[in-house]
C-alpha cells in the first residue's frame, strides 16, 4: 500500500469531522450581534436588549426540565454577584410559563433576569438564535458582538465562560 492510500482514510475522517464541527457551531446561533429585541422578564418588566450595549450580556438558554441547566444556576448566580456592575445575565426560558419561572427563580434566589414562555411569542425567533442543546450560553461583549457561545454544562465550561467574561470586560 502506498503512502497516499494509507493516509487517505485518516484525512477523509478529519475533513468530515471538520464539516460536522462547523455545522454544529453554526446551528447553535445565527445572530452574531446582540439582538435589538424587547423581551418580557419574569417580573413583568420589558427589557430592550439594545439598551444593554456597553455592558457584557450573557444569555443562558435553560428550562426546568433540564438537569444540567439547573446545575448551572448556582454558578450563574455567583457570576452575576461577582460582576454585578458590568454583567447582565438573562435566563432565556422558552418552555416554562411565567408562574413556574417566577417560583423557581424565587426558590433558587436567582439574582439575574429570566424570561418565560409567552403565548404567541417565539422568543428564539425574536432573538434570531437557534438552540440545539440545553443549556446554551451566548456571551456578548460591550460592543454587542458575540464573544462566545457554548452548549452544555460542566465545571470546565463554567470556568471557560468566566474567563470569557473577564476578557469581554477588558475589551
Amino acid at each position: 500500500m502506498n503512502t497516499a492510500n494509507r493516509y487517505f482514510p485518516l484525512l477523509l475522517s478529519f475533513f468530515i469531522s471538520m464539516l460536522f464541527l462547523n455545522a454544529s457551531a453554526q446551528n447553535v446561533t445565527k445572530n452574531l450581534q446582540l439582538p435589538d429585541a424587547e423581551i418580557t422578564l419574569h417580573n413583568n418588566q420589558v427589557l430592550n436588549l439594545a439598551s444593554l450595549k456597553r455592558k457584557v450580556v450573557l444569555l443562558d438558554f435553560w428550562h426546568r426540565g433540564c438537569a444540567p441547566c439547573l446545575q448551572a444556576i448556582p454558578e450563574l448566580i455567583a457570576l452575576q454577584e461577582e460582576f454585578k456592575d458590568d454583567l447582565v445575565i438573562i435566563g432565556v426560558n422558552v418552555y416554562d410559563i411565567q408562574e413556574d419561572v417566577v417560583s423557581y427563580a424565587a426558590y433558587k434566589k436567582m439574582n439575574y433576569y429570566s424570561t418565560f414562555k409567552k403565548e404567541g411569542v417565539n422568543l428564539l425567533k425574536a432573538l434570531g438564535i437557534t438552540v440545539t442543546a440545553f443549556p446554551t450560553t451566548v456571551l456578548y461583549g460591550k460592543d454587542g458582538t458575540m464573544a462566545k457561545n457554548e452548549a452544555g454544562y460542566s465545571k470546565g465550561t463554567m470556568k471557560s465562560l468566566r474567563r470569557a467574561i473577564v476578557r469581554a470586560l477588558k475589551d
